[in-house]
């Protein structure tokens, strides 16, 4: 009796975190169409951020109260995890030749970094700054929803699974990037699932994203000729 009713609790609150993904996933693709006219890229970048901070951060946060679960239960979890960070270490160990070496390419150069800046503009570090606030939260939100809210989230009732159902949406959300980082999103989604899984914490994993993301933007601004 009792073991039916918890197989019935968990089968709702997988239904409910489905549900409450396909609706964040949704307002953090088509968010950015609502951002108000004639913006400056900061603006419209600072916008695009907060509809993934609202779909990745505040809308877990608001479901797992309803469902019974706490921050720590999705991977807002410190204690115990200071001895992890070798394995997030070694991953951008990994990580960086890929990235200098993809950072001497067009494509890669027109993209990042995200807010595009010209040689001469006023207030270019000062804009660098604010959006760069708004992109540490992004990351913060985005690890939490994939890696917390769908892996750990889905963990008792799919396992494993749960780390391969995470990394696909987890794809798709790159599939407006360049081939390469897609085809990593692929290898991260899985590596940092399983991390994340067997850690049962988000913040090596933000460390690392944040990491890799200023390391791509520092070899951009540095290519572009704005740092050496």
């Amino acid at each position: 009796m009792t073991e039916t009713k918890l197989s019935d609790d968990l089968d709702r609150r997988s239904i409910v975190i489905f549900v409450a993904a396909l609706l964040s996933l949704w307002f953090a693709h088509f968010g950015i169409r609502y951002v108000p006219g004639d913006t400056s890229r900061l603006t419209e970048l600072c916008w695009w951020s907060g509809t993934q901070i609202v779909s990745y951060l505040v809308v877990p946060l608001l479901v797992i109260r309803f469902i019974g679960l706490k921050p720590i239960d999705i991977g807002w979890k410190f204690r115990g995890t200071s001895s992890h960070w070798k394995y997030y270490a070694a991953l951008f160990a990994i990580a960086v030749p890929f990235v200098a070496i993809a950072s001497t390419t067009a494509e890669f150069q027109e993209r990042y970094p995200l807010l595009e800046i010209v040689r001469g503009q006023l207030g270019v570090w000062h804009d660098l700054r604010i959006w760069w606030v708004f992109y540490i939260l992004q990351f913060v939100a985005v690890e939490t929803f994939f890696r917390g809210f769908l892996v750990l989230g889905l963990a008792k009732r799919f396992g494993h699974a749960s780390i391969f159902i995470a990394t696909v949406p987890y794809l798709m959300i790159h599939f407006v990037k360049p081939p390469a980082e897609a085809l990593a999103a692929i290898i991260g989604g899985l590596v940092m699932g399983t991390l994340a899984y067997r850690t049962k914490s988000v913040w090596w994993g933000i460390a690392l994203h944040v990491s890799v993301a200023a390391l791509m933007d520092f070899l951009s601004l540095g290519h572009k000729g704005f740092i050496w």
